[in-house]
C-alpha cells in the first residue's frame, strides 16, 4: 500500500474509533475530559515538534507574530468547542448525530470558501451543497430533538479549517500553540473543579486516570499521521479518504452503540451522502 495512504488511513481509523474511547469515560464529566485532552496534548506535541526542525522553526516564527497568536486563540477556541461537543455527543449517546456533523463539514467548507475567500464553486459543487442541505434539513425535521450537536461539530470544524487556511502556522505546531494559549483557562477550570470536589482524576480508579492521561496521545497521534500522509498524497485522495472517519463513527453508532435510527433519518443521510459523492466526483474531475 502507498505509504501516504497508509499514514493518512491510520489517522482516520483512530479518529473513527474515538467514540469507543470516549465512551469508556462516560462516568467522567465531559468538561473534565476536555480539560485533560488539552493539558496532556501539550507534552506530546512538544515532543513531536522538538523532533522536527521545520516545526521548531515554524513555532519560533509564530511566537513573534502577535496577529498570528490572536488568530491561534480563536482557532484554539474553535477546536476546543469541537472536541468538547464530540465528547458530549458520545456521552449523550448521539454518535450518529456526531457523524452527521463530520459528513457535513466539507460542504460547509465549500460554502465558507465561496463566502469568505471568493473561491470558485463549480456546478457539481453547487449540486453537492444543495443535496447536503436538503438532506440535513430533512434530518432535522425527522428527529424529536434538534441535532444541535451535529451542527455545532460541522460549523466549528469547518470554521477551524477555513481559518487555518490563511494562517502561517502549520497543523502540528499550530495545535501546540493553540493548546498552550488555552492552558491558563484550562488550569483555572481544573483548580475550580478540584476545589468543588467534582474531579474524577486520581479519585475514581487507575483505569480512569490512565484513560484521561492518554487522551493527549489519542488526540495528537492521528493528527501527526494525517499531516505526514497528506504531504505525500494529492489533496483529491486525502479529501476522499477523509470520509473514512465519519463513516466509521456512523457504523459504530448504529451497530456498536445500538442508537435509534429510523427511515426518515436514513433519507436525510442519503441526501448528505449524495452531496458528498458529488463533492468527491468534483475533486476527481478537478485533479
Amino acid at each position: 500500500m502507498n505509504r501516504g495512504i497508509l499514514l493518512i488511513l491510520s489517522g482516520y481509523l483512530i479518529w473513527g474509533f474515538f467514540p469507543i474511547y470516549w465512551s469508556l469515560l462516560n462516568h467522567v464529566e465531559p468538561t473534565e475530559i476536555l480539560a485533560h485532552r488539552i493539558i496532556w496534548s501539550i507534552p506530546i506535541l512538544l515532543l513531536f515538534v522538538g523532533l522536527k526542525s521545520s516545526w521548531r522553526r515554524n513555532v519560533r516564527s509564530v511566537l513573534g507574530d502577535k496577529g498570528e497568536l490572536l488568530f491561534l486563540l480563536v482557532t484554539g477556541t474553535l477546536i476546543c468547542i469541537n472536541w468538547g461537543t464530540y465528547i458530549l455527543a458520545v456521552s449523550l449517546g448521539r454518535v450518529i448525530e456526531g457523524s452527521m456533523g463530520y459528513f457535513l463539514s466539507p460542504i460547509f467548507n465549500i460554502l465558507g470558501g465561496f463566502i469568505f475567500f471568493k473561491e470558485r464553486v463549480s456546478m457539481l459543487q453547487k449540486c453537492a451543497i444543495g443535496f447536503a442541505i436538503v438532506g440535513a434539513l430533512y434530518y432535522v425535521a425527522s428527529v424529536d430533538v434538534f441535532p444541535w450537536l451535529g451542527l455545532v461539530l460541522a460549523l466549528s470544524f469547518a470554521s477551524y479549517g477555513l481559518m487555518r487556511k490563511s494562517m502561517k502556522s502549520s497543523a502540528v505546531p499550530g495545535l501546540l500553540l493553540e493548546t498552550i494559549v488555552l492552558l491558563p483557562i484550562t488550569l483555572f477550570f481544573v483548580f475550580w473543579m478540584v476545589g468543588s470536589t467534582q474531579i474524577a482524576f486520581l479519585t475514581v480508579d487507575r483505569s480512569t486516570d490512565l484513560l484521561l492521561f492518554f487522551a493527549g496521545i489519542v488526540t495528537v497521534v492521528p493528527l501527526v499521521l494525517f499531516t505526514a500522509g497528506a504531504r505525500l498524497l494529492p489533496m483529491t485522495t486525502a479529501g476522499i479518504l477523509s470520509f473514512v472517519n465519519p463513516t466509521l463513527q456512523f457504523l459504530l453508532g448504529y451497530y456498536y452503540f445500538n442508537e435509534a435510527f429510523n427511515s426518515d433519518q436514513f433519507i436525510g443521510f442519503i441526501g448528505i451522502w449524495l452531496g458528498l459523492l458529488l463533492y468527491c466526483y468534483s475533486l476527481i474531475k478537478k485533479a
